[in-house]
């Protein structure tokens, strides 16, 4: 999760930083209104905690601009005051909460993990209800050809999908196709496993009673509920505690749930498709993963291929994204230059898909012509690691794992050892980021 916080008092700014950074939320910090207006401006954030009173610009300012602009990021308004009418005017304006200083900083981030996920299950009600205008699958190679084959005979029966594939090959995008040609009227409902911490796992997939721990003061439906009648996509399932696989288990079976702190049965109609970036066969043979909840999701197997292993694919899709994302910019007539189309075809995109499509939004952003060059996609730091992986006769040719290595610490070394930034730039969670740099020997 990453927020922005803006407010002129520079120890609060501290203090909320050093809170929030060890629960996994990066931070960035403005001293007033403008600041912050410049930061919204460009940057994407989760959501944004704003002070009513600042200097330049108040908080209430900036979030009519926000409104005005049509960010839809959820807007938390902070006051010392305390003053009813602030408070009825942030959510006039569109306000997703407001605070009154000093406030406790664990019911802030408990608000603000309610309001991004309201956020993220709000778009992903959006997007199912576009349909059409969600993104498709894009190439013609014959990966991608079996792996649409494949998905176009499983998605108008009940049965679960496992999607599988390294981080950006576009396994959600996969899922939302499943969604779309299964005939159901439901919700697609989408949640990243890695990304919710183990205390809060069953209660975000199943739901509460009132009264159900300190705090439940009424009932919460979980995502199995919200999905019904429509598709849950469980995504990141390797990365599922094994107390919660089997609870995962019984309800895929018995398709029923039981909220936390209920007792009885509640019928739920949910399909579900579920995605991996890991290995859950050996996963099985290992005893961290069970291996009758690996057969009762692999029913039908639909596996998406890196980006290095479709040729001629990345083209096809950097022109679908560009033509898909310029317009959104008001860029009109943006087009690839012939040494941009040379960069993309030889680049190894470690990051597939999502990576491609990061670069391309990128480029239009820094680019000062209509036609797009290869500086503007500023992929020339990761090309040198690619490029070294080719075989010359200096030396053999690098290992994929020891390319993976070279730009998960290229990343880090970006970012000045954060692991927030660099997990999200990899496209990976920031359990997989931590496995992997402890295996690398950097676990301090």
């Amino acid at each position: 999760m990453r927020i922005l916080v803006a407010d002129d008092e520079p120890n609060l700014l501290t203090s909320l930083e050093m809170y929030l950074r060890p629960e996994g939320v990066e931070t960035a910090l403005a001293p007033d209104g403008q600041a912050a207006q410049e930061l919204v401006a460009a940057e994407p954030f989760d959501a944004a905690l704003l002070d009513i009173r600042m200097p330049r610009l108040d908080g209430l300012q900036l979030l009519r601009w926000i409104k005005e602009q049509g960010f839809t990021l959820p807007v938390i308004m902070m006051s010392a005051h305390g003053d009813v009418r602030d408070a009825v005017e942030a959510m006039k304006l569109g306000a997703y909460d407001y605070l009154v200083k000093p406030f406790d900083p664990d019911e802030l981030l408990m608000r603000l993990r309610k309001a991004v996920r309201e956020r993220r299950l709000e778009s992903g009600r959006a997007a199912a209800a576009r349909g059409a205008e969600e993104p498709a699958m894009v190439g013609s190679s014959p990966a991608v050809r079996a792996a649409l084959r494949l998905i176009e005979k499983a998605a108008p029966t009940p049965v679960t999908v496992l999607i599988s594939g390294e981080s950006g090959t576009g396994k959600e995008v996969a899922a939302r196709l499943i969604h779309r040609h299964s005939g159901r009227q439901g919700a697609f409902v989408p949640v990243n496993l890695g990304a919710i911490p183990d205390t809060l796992l069953e209660s975000e997939l199943f739901g509460y009673e009132k009264g159900a721990f300190t705090g439940a003061s009424e009932r919460k439906l979980g995502l199995f509920e919200l999905a019904d009648g429509g598709t849950l996509f469980l995504d990141e399932l390797g990365e599922m505690p094994p107390a919660m696989q089997v609870k995962i288990l019984r309800a895929l079976q018995e398709r029923k749930i039981t909220r936390l702190g209920g007792v009885k049965g509640i019928p739920v109609d949910a399909r579900v498709v579920a995605a991996t970036n890991r290995d859950l066969e050996a996963m099985v043979k290992a005893g961290s993963f069970r291996e009758d909840l690996y057969y009762r999701v692999n029913v039908v197997r639909v596996a998406l291929p890196p980006l290095r292993e479709r040729p001629g694919d990345a083209l096809a899709l950097a022109e679908h994204f560009c033509a898909a994302l310029a317009p959104r910019m008001g860029r009109r007539g943006v087009r690839l230059s012939k040494a941009a189309r040379e960069l993309i075809e030889r680049y190894p995109f470690p990051g597939n898909v999502r990576e491609l499509m990061n670069a391309v939004e990128r480029a239009l952003i820094m680019a000062e012509s209509d036609e797009l060059e290869p500086e503007d996609f500023q992929l020339r730091q990761v090309e040198r690691v690619g490029a070294a992986s080719a075989p010359d006769a200096q030396g053999p040719a690098k290992t994929l794992d020891e390319i993976e290595r070279e730009a998960i610490l290229a990343a880090l070394a970006r970012h000045g050892g954060r692991r927030e930034p660099t997990a999200q730039e990899l496209g990976i969670t920031r359990r997989t980021l931590f496995s992997k740099l402890k295996a690398y020997g950097y676990d301090e």
